[in-house]
């Protein structure tokens, strides 16, 4: 059995600037040849407010499904959790909120 790894969908799996709506975008450069590597050691699931509907229907439209497998809102039990808004806690709680204060997401730099 593979372990899991958590991906969140916007920012990620997406061109993203914000959210639109029922906007979704379109896939980032490189996203298929990720998931494909991903998906030979390790089980995806997609974790996101959006309505799943909206991406399940995305991910078939750009034929990403086969590698995902379940779409959910909450966090997972999972080996990582990649994500455009995390930042890593490393056991130092200063060093932590200074990163906090300064964070932006790529899409925002």
């Amino acid at each position: 059995m593979k372990p899991n790894i958590c991906l969140d969908f916007d920012g990620v799996f997406n061109e993203y600037h914000g959210y639109d709506g029922d906007n979704i975008g379109r896939p980032r450069e490189g996203i298929k040849e990720f998931l494909e590597t991903l998906s030979k050691d390790y089980t995806i699931i997609v974790c996101s407010v959006r309505k799943f509907p909206a991406i399940i229907k995305w991910l078939e439209e750009h034929k990403l499904r086969k590698y995902v497998a379940t779409v959910t809102s909450f966090k997972p039990p999972a080996i990582a959790y990649v994500d455009d808004r995390a930042i890593e806690f490393k056991g130092d709680y200063d060093k932590t909120l200074d990163e906090l204060r300064d964070f932006k997401p790529y899409w925002e730099e």
